[in-house]
């Protein structure tokens, strides 16, 4: 086996198996941030993997052409050993036919991401703008008010522009402590630059969606990002407020004193999670593993091109 159909083949079994092993039994009860590290690892591994493939592929082709040696590079590129004859008309027209089909994809997939990261950029900034005009400004830094009926509190970033949004009905409900550990949350993402993650997963899931991996990180991420920022709230302004600031905007209701617990259990899992009691989990057996998984998958293909450099 060479390099190409290793990574072909490594590439494929990361695309339809990773799924099933990141939503599976193993990815309960890990910390969110180990869970998003994961993903990501296995995304860009996985994308390394293709390109690199594509990337040896076309230089092969390339220089099967200029060599003359098209039939011998068409067999041993795949890893087959036995000799194959071909008229050189016919492996010319299959070496170039190799060389468009792989230039083409690598080139389509490539334009679709940047196109669509620039256009939600750009969307974005022209969103800050909007709202910096039809909002004002509050007492916390960064944050604009607009009024709407709909309580809610959201950030958005395009580029070096960037704000927090809060609507004059969330400003009515939420009570000091809980508007604090709601900014806090948004700020947290801005700080850990999630809308680019996001958009980098969905675009990927939109220019390959045929590859499950992309599909299930683009759907799975989001939710972890967003337990994320609720840890790092947490941590600056403990979880009732962060609790009563969730149930808050999703009721519209002001909670009283002493009843947070009764009326949690029908929001969001979000709010579950945070109204659970606090457990050590990142030296869990299933957080080692998890680690350990991650790690092995980014040293494959490193390692395997390692060992086809020293046998060639």
């Amino acid at each position: 086996m060479n390099a190409v159909t290793f990574l072909l083949g490594y590439a494929m079994a990361l695309s339809w198996l990773a799924p099933v092993l990141f939503t599976g039994p193993i990815s309960g009860r890990i910390h969110p941030r180990l869970s998003v590290a994961g993903w990501l690892v296995v995304v860009a591994t996985a994308s390394f993997a293709w390109v690199a493939a594509l990337v040896i592929l076309i230089a092969g082709a390339a220089h099967s052409l200029i060599t003359r040696s098209a039939p011998t590079f068409c067999v041993e590129t795949l890893g087959i050993a036995s000799a194959v004859t071909l008229p050189p008309t016919v492996a010319t027209v299959l070496v170039v036919a190799l060389l468009a089909v792989t230039a083409a994809v690598a080139t389509n997939t490539t334009r679709r991401v940047i196109v669509t990261l620039c256009r939600t950029r750009r969307a974005n900034r022209r969103h800050v703008e909007a709202v910096r005009i039809i909002g004002r400004r509050t007492d916390h830094d960064g944050v604009v008010a607009i009024t709407a009926d709909q309580p809610t509190a959201y950030c958005v970033s395009g580029g070096r522009q960037r704000a927090i949004v809060v609507t004059t009905a969330a400003l009515e409900l939420l009570d000091p402590q809980a508007l604090a550990a709601v900014l806090a949350h948004e700020r947290a993402h801005l700080r850990g630059r999630h809308h680019h993650i996001i958009a980098t997963l969905s675009t990927l899931a939109a220019a390959l969606p045929r590859l499950p991996l992309m599909r299930a990180a683009a759907q799975a991420v989001p939710a972890l990002l967003e337990m994320c920022a609720d840890d790092a709230a947490t941590r600056r302004h403990g979880r009732e407020p962060l609790l009563a600031g969730l149930v808050t905007l999703s009721t519209r209701l002001r909670l009283p004193e002493g009843v947070l617990a009764a009326t949690g259990t029908a929001v969001t899992d979000r709010v579950t999670r945070l109204m659970q009691p606090r457990r050590a989990i990142w030296w869990h057996p299933r957080s080692l593993a998890m680690l350990l998984m991650v790690v092995g998958t980014a040293a494959a293909p490193a390692f395997a091109l390692t060992l086809c450099a020293l046998q060639s």
